[in-house]
């Protein structure tokens, strides 16, 4: 009686460990395919932009403004903001 008890717990933790070896298997390879799907993506969309650029300069228009033009105008727009800041609080002092 106590082989059979033995032989069903070794079958039962043998299972157990296959099932978990194919769970990271299948949780491995659905990683890997989710990279590969998000690189195609990122891919795509980079040669698209590239694509547009170089539309863009081919049609003698310049692309709508660069990154450092972009933090340029940021910058500017907090400036302002804090000047004006600082206006309304010194309205309110006085």
């Amino acid at each position: 009686m106590t082989e059979i008890i033995e032989y069903m717990k070794t079958w039962s933790v043998l299972k157990w460990v296959i099932l978990v070896l194919i769970a990271g298997f299948i949780g491995q390879f659905g990683r890997m395919t989710a990279e590969a799907i998000v690189k195609k993506i990122a891919a795509r969309r980079a040669e698209k932009e590239e694509r547009s650029v170089r539309d863009a300069s081919a049609a003698g228009k310049t692309p709508a403004r660069t990154e450092n033009e972009f933090r340029q105008d940021k910058l500017e727009k907090k400036r302002l903001k804090a000047a004006a800041k600082a206006a309304k609080k010194a309205g309110k002092k006085k």
